[in-house]
This record gives C-alpha cells, sequence and structure tokens, in this order.
C-alpha cells in the first residue's frame, strides 16, 4: 500500500483531487516541524517572540504548507488533514434529534403529572381489585390517557416554539461569507469553511472569519466589541501589530491574512446580553412561586394542628383518633399532610410564562418571516414597542437601490456623453479614475463591476458611455497604493503607473465640496486645461446647486501626476476631470408611513450624507419637513458638531433632517436622542451606518446583501427593502408586547385566584388530609384541586397562548403612543385589573364554596363542578377581555374569528366534561339554570367594563347645589 505522502504527491503532480470515498491515511509526519498547539495560541497570546523565531510571516506560511500567492492545495486530503491536525471551523450547535423526548420527559418529571401518574395507576389497581379486570380497568386507563395527551400536548406545546426560535437563531445567526484563494483561484466560501493555511482577503465591512496574522494590504482597521460592551478600534500592520482575533470587523482599508486558528481554538469576543423582558418574567415567576410555597407552608401548619389535635373527621363524620399504636391510617394521614402542601408548593412555579413568551416570538417571527423580515434579537420586541424616534439614511431607504447616471458635466458644459466626443487623453484618465479607483476586491474577477452601488452605478456607466475597457485598462496599469474611502474625508484615491511610463498618476474622487477645493485646473472636453479661478468656481457652484435641486447626487473626479507616492502632499494642485450627477427615485409610500408614525407618536428623521439642499427636497416629498420648515429643523453636519452639549440637547428634538453627516455626527445623534430620554431605531445599511446601528435601541437594517458588519449590528434585517414594512415591525412589535402582557395578566389571575381556592378547600376540607392525595384512588375519586390544575395546565401553556397568538397583531395598536421603556411588565393599570379580577372571582368561589349548597340547592358534588365551571370560564374571559377594548365590539369579534374559536373550544371542552365526562372527571352534571349562573359570574367583569367604556364622558358635569331652605 503507497503512503501518504507518496499520494499526496502524485495528486499535486497531477493537480487532482482525492475522490471523497477514497481512504488516506494522514500520517502525523504532516505539520510535525512544530507543535500546532503554538499556531492555534499564536493570535490568542499576541505571541510575537514565538513570530519571530519562526521566520515571521515567511516562516508560518512554510509551517502550514500555504503559498503566499496561490493559498492551499484545497483538495480532499489536504482539507482532511488540516482539520485533523487544527480542527474546523464549525462551533457547537444545538442538537434537534432528540428535542421532543426531552420535552416529554421533563412533562413526566412535573410534579402535577407524576403525582396524577401515581394517582391513575392505584386507581387502576384498586378499579380491578374492586370490580374485577372487566370493568374495573376502565376508569383507571381512561384517566392514564389524559395524562398522556395532557403530555403530548403540553410537549408540544413547549417543542414547537423552541425549535422554530432555534430556526431563526440558525437563520439570523446567517453564517457570512469571506474571499480565500485555494489552487491560484480567488472563491467566495462560507466562513465555517475556512481552514488554518487560509489567505483571505479582507475588505471594508468583512468579518473577520478566524484568528489569523496580517500578510500585507493598506490602512487595515478593525473594531473589535468587548465584554463589557466597549468598542475598540484596533490599527492592523506588518510590524506592530499583525494579529487579527475572529468576529472582529473591517472598518476600514485592506488586506490578506493567514488563518491561524479556526473553531474552539479561536478568541472570543463579545457581550452576553440578557433580556430585560427575560428577566422581568422570571421575577413574577419568582413571586408566583413564593406565594405557592406560602401558602404550602399555611396548608401544612393547619393541617399538623389538627392532626396533633385530633380534629379530624372522617366520612361519616366520626372523629378520627391517632393516639395509640401506628396504624396504616396514621401513615396514611402523614402522607396526606405533606402530599397536599408539596403538591401546592411545586405545582405554582408557572414556567408556563417563559414557555408562553417563547411561543409568542415563534408565531410573530414566523409571520414576519413570509415578508422577507428577519428579526436577529427576538427579545428586541419590547424595545420595538417603545419606539420614539426613527432615524433613517436616505439611499437605499428612502430611495431605490438602483441609480442611475443622468449628467456629465467636462469643465464648464454639461455633454451627452459619447467616448468620440471627449479628448482621447482626458478620456484615458477617466478610464483609469472610474476603473482602477474602486472598492472592488482582488478576488472578484477584473471585468466584473465594484460592490458599491453608486461606483457600480458610475463603473456600468463608463463601460457603456465612455467605451472603457476594463480588462486592457488594467494589463496597461499597475496599481501602487490604494487610500480607501474614508467618510469623514468623503473621498478615496490610488496611485498607479502606467507600463513603461516612470510617472505616476494620483486619482481622486468624492464630494465635490471636498474635491474642487483642492483643484486648481479643470479639463475641458477638449483636452484644454483651464485655471480655475474665482470665477470658475462660482460657475462649478451653481452647477452643483442646480444638480442638488434637481435630487442628483455628484460625484467629482480629479488627477494629477507625480512622482512621489504620498497622497498628504498632493491633495491640491489637482486637475478635475469631471462631474457625475446620479438619481435614484424615491420608494412609494414613503410619505403615507412617515404619516402613519406620527400618528403613532413616533418621529421621524433623516440623517443623510448628502448636501442640504438634497436632502431637504428628499425630506420635503416625504413628508419628515413641510415646505415652510421651520430653521433649525435642516442643519448640516458640521453645524451639529459646533454646537456644544447644552445646545445639542436643547435643539436634538427640532432636528428633523441632518445632511452632510458623517459616521460620528450619526452616532452623536443617536446618543443625543437617547440622552434625551427617547427610544431610537435607526434604519441603515451602509459601513458608515454601522455605530449608530449599535448605539441605537433597535437597529434595522436593508436587504441582505450589505456589509457583514452592518448585519451583524442590525437586530432586525428587512431583505423586502421597501420603507412602509417599518409599519410592520413597530405593529409586531408591539403586538407582541401586548399578548405578553395579556398572558402574564391571565396566567396571574388564574394562579393567585387557584391558590386561594385551593386553600380555602384544603383547609376547610373535614377529611383527613389523607384522602385528597392517596386514599382518594381507591374510592374511585379525583380530589377537585388536582384535577383542576391539570385543566389548568392545559390551557395555561397551551390553548391561551394560542388563541393569544393566532390572529396577527391588529394595526389598531399603531393608534396609540409609544409605551414606556422604563415601565415595567405589569403596569398600574394592569395591577387594578389583576387585583379587581382576582378579588371579584375570589369572592364568587368562597359563596359557592360556604353557602352554594343553601344558595343554589346543590349538593357537594354539584357544589364543586359549579366552582370548577366558573372558574374555568372566568379564566376564558380573562384571555377574551383585553382583546376587544373597542366600544363596537361585534365588529372586532367578526375581525378575530381564530381567536374567538379557541376561546369557544375551551369552553365546549369544559361542557362536554361536565355533561358528557362526569364518570372520568369526578364531577356532576349541571342543569340550564346552573350553567347560567356559571356564565352569569365569569361574564360580569365583562359587561360592566363594556359598559363603562360605552358611557359617555361626564364633562364638568357638576351636582347642583342644594340651597339651604331659610324658615
Amino acid at each position: 500500500m503507497p503512503s501518504s505522502s507518496s499520494i499526496q504527491a502524485s495528486d499535486r503532480d497531477s493537480g487532482k483531487a482525492v475522490n471523497s470515498t477514497t481512504t488516506v491515511e494522514i500520517k502525523p509526519s504532516r505539520f510535525s516541524s512544530f507543535d500546532p498547539a503554538h499556531i492555534t495560541k499564536l493570535v490568542r497570546k499576541k505571541d510575537k517572540k514565538w513570530l519571530r523565531e519562526r521566520g515571521g510571516i515567511e516562516g508560518v506560511l512554510l509551517a502550514l504548507e500555504t503559498d503566499m500567492e496561490n493559498g492551499v492545495r484545497g483538495d480532499r486530503t489536504d482539507i482532511d488533514s488540516r482539520r485533523k491536525a487544527f480542527g474546523s471551523n464549525l462551533f457547537p450547535q444545538y442538537n434537534l434529534r432528540k428535542t421532543f423526548r426531552r420535552f416529554v420527559l421533563e412533562a413526566i418529571r412535573d410534579p402535577i403529572i407524576a403525582v396524577l401518574f401515581i394517582c391513575a395507576v392505584l386507581s387502576l389497581c384498586f378499579g380491578i381489585q374492586k370490580h374485577g379486570l372487566r370493568q374495573g380497568w376502565q376508569e383507571g386507563l381512561t384517566k392514564i390517557l389524559a395524562i398522556l395527551v395532557v403530555v403530548i400536548v403540553s410537549s408540544s406545546g413547549k417543542f414547537w416554539p423552541i425549535t422554530q426560535c432555534l430556526e431563526f437563531s440558525a437563520i439570523s445567526c446567517y453564517i457570512p461569507e469571506t474571499d480565500v484563494v485555494r489552487t491560484s483561484k480567488w472563491q467566495r466560501i462560507p466562513i465555517c469553511r475556512v481552514l488554518v493555511g487560509d489567505i483571505v482577503f479582507l475588505k471594508p465591512g468583512d468579518q473577520v472569519p478566524a484568528d489569523g496574522l496580517f500578510i500585507d494590504g493598506c490602512s487595515l482597521n478593525t473594531e473589535m466589541t468587548k465584554a463589557d460592551g466597549q468598542i475598540d478600534r484596533i490599527e492592523v500592520d506588518a510590524h506592530e501589530n499583525p494579529f487579527l482575533f475572529f468576529g472582529s470587523t473591517v472598518v476600514d482599508g485592506y488586506a490578506r491574512m493567514l488563518v491561524t486558528a479556526v473553531g474552539k481554538n479561536v478568541k472570543h469576543h463579545g457581550i452576553s446580553l440578557r433580556g430585560s423582558l427575560i428577566d422581568e418574567l422570571k421575577r413574577i415567576t419568582s413571586i408566583v412561586g413564593k406565594s405557592g410555597k406560602t401558602v404550602a407552608l399555611l396548608i401544612f401548619m393547619v393541617f399538623l394542628v389538627r392532626f396533633l389535635t385530633g380534629k379530624l373527621h372522617d366520612d361519616n363524620g366520626k372523629g378520627v383518633s391517632f393516639g395509640g399504636e401506628t396504624t396504616i391510617g396514621d401513615v396514611l394521614a402523614v402522607v396526606g399532610i405533606l402530599a397536599t402542601p408539596t403538591m401546592i408548593a411545586l405545582t405554582y412555579t408557572p414556567e408556563d410564562l417563559v414557555s408562553a413568551v417563547r411561543t409568542c416570538l415563534a408565531y410573530s417571527m414566523k409571520r414576519l418571516m413570509k415578508i422577507q423580515i428577519l428579526v436577529r434579537e427576538p427579545l428586541i420586541c419590547h424595545k420595538v414597542a417603545s419606539v420614539t424616534t426613527v432615524c433613517m439614511n436616505k439611499t437605499g431607504t428612502l430611495t431605490m437601490d438602483s441609480m442611475e447616471v443622468t449628467k456629465f458635466w467636462q469643465g464648464l458644459n454639461s455633454i451627452e456623453v459619447q467616448h468620440n466626443l471627449i479628448a482621447p487623453s482626458v478620456l484615458e484618465l477617466l478610464h483609469q479614475g472610474i476603473g482602477l479607483n474602486t472598492t472592488q476586491p482582488p478576488s472578484r474577477s477584473s471585468s466584473s463591476s465594484p460592490i458599491n452601488s453608486t461606483e457600480k452605478t458610475i463603473f456600468e456607466w463608463a463601460v457603456k458611455q465612455l467605451g472603457m475597457d476594463v480588462e486592457s485598462l488594467k494589463k496597461s496599469c499597475t496599481i501602487l497604493e490604494i487610500k480607501p474611502f474614508n467618510s469623514k474625508n468623503r473621498q478615496s484615491g490610488v496611485f498607479i503607473s502606467k507600463n513603461g511610463d516612470n510617472t505616476i498618476h494620483v486619482h481622486t474622487k468624492g464630494a465635490p465640496e471636498v474635491i474642487i477645493p483642492m483643484c486648481s485646473h479643470y479639463y475641458e472636453s477638449t483636452g484644454n486645461v483651464k485655471v480655475m479661478n474665482k470665477d470658475s468656481k462660482a460657475l462649478f457652484e451653481q452647477i452643483l446647486s442646480g444638480m442638488a435641486e434637481n435630487g442628483l447626487r455628484c460625484i467629482a473626479f480629479a488627477h494629477r501626476n507625480t512622482l512621489i507616492r504620498d497622497f498628504t502632499i498632493f491633495q491640491q494642485q489637482l486637475i478635475l476631470l469631471g462631474l457625475v450627477g446620479l438619481t435614484n427615485s424615491h420608494r412609494s409610500g414613503t410619505r403615507e408611513t412617515v404619516e402613519d408614525c406620527r400618528r403613532a407618536g413616533i418621529n421621524v428623521k433623516l440623517i443623510t450624507g448628502d448636501n442640504k439642499v438634497t436632502a431637504t427636497i428628499m425630506a420635503t416629498k416625504c413628508g419628515i419637513i413641510e415646505p415652510d420648515y421651520q430653521p433649525g429643523e435642516v442643519i448640516d453636519g458640521e453645524e451639529f458638531r459646533k454646537f456644544s452639549s447644552e445646545e445639542q440637547m436643547a435643539k436634538i428634538e427640532n432636528i428633523c433632517v441632518l445632511a452632510r453627516a458623517t459616521p460620528d455626527d450619526k452616532l452623536l445623534m443617536v446618543q443625543s436622542l437617547k440622552q434625551k430620554g427617547h427610544v431610537v431605531a435607526f434604519i441603515g445599511r451602509g459601513i458608515g451606518d454601522a455605530q449608530a446601528l449599535r448605539e441605537a435601541n433597535v437597529g434595522l437594517c436593508f436587504g441582505t446583501q450589505g456589509a457583514e458588519i452592518v448585519k451583524a449590528c442590525s437586530a432586525i434585517v428587512m431583505s423586502c427593502k421597501d420603507f412602509p414594512f417599518i409599519i410592520d415591525i413597530l405593529t409586531w412589535g408591539r403586538g407582541i408586547y401586548d399578548s405578553v402582557q395579556i398572558y402574564t395578566q391571565f396566567l396571574l389571575i388564574a394562579s393567585f385566584v387557584a391558590l386561594v381556592i385551593d386553600f380555602v378547600m384544603a383547609v376547610s376540607s373535614s377529611e383527613p388530609p389523607c384522602l385528597s392525595a392517596v386514599v382518594a384512588v381507591s374510592t374511585g375519586k379525583i380530589p377537585f384541586p388536582v384535577f383542576q390544575l391539570l385543566w389548568m395546565k392545559l390551557i395555561a401553556g397551551t390553548l391561551a397562548v394560542l388563541a393569544l397568538n393566532i390572529e396577527k397583531p391588529s394595526r389598531d395598536v399603531m393608534r396609540r403612543p409609544p409605551r414606556n421603556l422604563k415601565e415595567p411588565l405589569i403596569t398600574a393599570q394592569m395591577r387594578k385589573k389583576i387585583r379587581a379580577q382576582a378579588l371579584y372571582q375570589i369572592a364568587i368561589f368562597l359563596v359557592i364554596h360556604f353557602k352554594g349548597k343553601s344558595l343554589f340547592n346543590v349538593n357537594a358534588k354539584e357544589k364543586d363542578s359549579l366552582v370548577l365551571s366558573t372558574y374555568i370560564l372566568c379564566q376564558a374571559f380573562n384571555i377574551f377581555n383585553p382583546r376587544f377594548s373597542e366600544k363596537n365590539i361585534v365588529e372586532e369579534m367578526y375581525k378575530k374569528k381564530l381567536f374567538l374559536s379557541i376561546i369557544g373550544l375551551i369552553i365546549s371542552i369544559q361542557f362536554i366534561m361536565v355533561e358528557l365526562l362526569n364518570g372520568f372527571s369526578g364531577t356532576a352534571r349541571l342543569g340550564f339554570g346552573q350553567w347560567g349562573l356559571c356564565i352569569a359570574f365569569s361574564a360580569t367583569p365583562s359587561m360592566v367594563t363594556w359598559f363603562v367604556r360605552c358611557m359617555p364622558p361626564l364633562g364638568n358635569f357638576k351636582l347642583p347645589m342644594l340651597k339651604p331652605k331659610i324658615d
């Protein structure tokens, strides 16, 4: 059998990759010239000493068998050996194969289910013993099947939202792609396929896919988010700091990096975030749990006192004595004393609250996915519901993505672009300035367009209208150095040399108000060079004003020959090549969306890099400002930066349009609004928006083709690319928060009322406590409190959540102002409703429990059925009431048919169990009059609330003053 090295050699010579089905033995001799652990820890420890000892980057390349220009071999043998030696770039993911079984096991381990299952088994055994096998198995087996149904339904109710949330998490935590070179070819691959030894090309907006070393590049700067949330900006170079970390993002410059560690070996950075909503839900859960334990302790103390004093009675009313010898009855009594309080203590830990939130999120996120809105941070909903200000960029948000070159100025003349009308010397310079001064990475084919949408539009226009031949252009010129676009300076540049020519050409492009002041001359279409004097500068300013008034975005191109590669020296004495005007139409429905936001109490602000005139025109078209806007509503970034902190805070709310804004201006605007107490949603799409997106309470980006840093900084990604969809997102946030509040209110009322019922029934019972847990099954009884909890578990855990989420949120939620972000989940108004409903229900149940036999002429079993049915109907109305807050309840009911069907299902099941399955449920059938009482008791609060809502306002109505009668 040939050795693995010979196989690899033959593959290398033949240029063929080993077939994936071929088993190749990888000997440890590969990469054995060093300890792989040293390579993986190199970046993590920033070990410059070890790097120098290995001969720098060249030594590491040699050790990793990587060619600096051609990369790794990349065949199956090479990939397998690298993964075996250094690991893969995959991170542990949640395994869903056994998830449902795990949820079923968790449901079976639930204290209520466990005790009920034991009781059902005992009931089966005692039934067979008492009635024989033919008839005795029916009741016990029916109870077991009922418990299994509850287990399956509740497990499914928890399993589905978990799987959905994990699915959305996997989508939202999408795997970014990166550019690598393998077998001499640049290719774009997911970062999970990156290997140690790969050479990766990094450009602005990219996420660093692994730990690695800087090979070469230009002005590379990265940002890293630390554990405390602070952002570090790191300058990377070949000498002082050649280390690149996984998870950081490129904000400026270009580079090639050598991957040295992947997967679990990388240095992790990041923020550990906890949702304040979940924290509050856990706090509420803790309160209910403590209440249950308190009630359980009180019941235990009452039972213990009654046990010790012998004040217990059996079914015949005879006193039960526990003196003398210990009997089986004494043991069962002690078991009963412990069982009932323990059941209550374990029951009232409503983890259904967190499960309900997961279900709400899963339903809502699935709806949003259908309209191409991806929520990357589901717990952001409470912030979305609180948004008071929406800040947005113009390009790609209010305007369409597609641009078009509609104006071209050569000198002081606007010309119809035909390349034969422009002097060849000027045309060649235009080709160089447009075709070589781009953000196009080397991983793309030489004839392809740049990634930046503005550059892409001009690039394609030059190919079509100016006859630019990209292939021949790049063959005839050599790029010496690139100065990437800088949002602060608003320009980019490139040094090139023509082959066979020692002259260095510097090309710059950018905002005309930046480029024109650096120009001393300008070209005419004939090739003549004119001096840029005061008069010509004034004429150029008029040209720029005219384009701005027509809503055109202008890019200026300039050039100069030099012998020195230094951008700082030659940002003057340039020759203006031309001005290009681009236009893109604004999106439909933007004005209506802005008006909808205002009606919902949300301010809309435009923050753009365009000049003041262009920004004002766009803001007026979209309804952000009126044509006769007030002074101070439109300012530019330079003016905004000059404000003192006090002036910024005083004027920030009045500013509607911020023009010529840099990334720092956008960040400052968001920070100032937050300091003023606003909850800010920022909509962006470019690299310059990343800081503002990260700082905003809610970051939203349009499109999925943007820079990785933009998507990483955004909580919500909108692939739909239509600004009106912001209303859907705001409606989602408010609707989902409403559902959480309604469910929390429902669960608290149901839990506290059930606690009081359990306490009263347990304490007032004349039977020994053992009968409520163990002995009762021998007589065919199911204790009322336990059955009630089983039924409520199904309602609270599944049906109530389904009812609240089966319908999509109504746009009616946008008629009210945003909620206060600092306001607790349970508001003061909710606390009043909870107290009122709980006290009302408790009063009704106490009356029925103690006076029901005499008042309603029912026996004990009918009385318990009356309590249970009234309780279930009350909880159904508790779900129903908050969903119908308008006076015209009939119209609202027509809109929410699915919701009403779930409520109807709950009531129907209760009716069937009482009337048809009363033998199984341990209840007694009720007459029409008794059902009428149940409905009347449960519906009364709803009717009173609706009546008060329909009453006309009293205004300033006052009772007339009664004058005293004087005799």
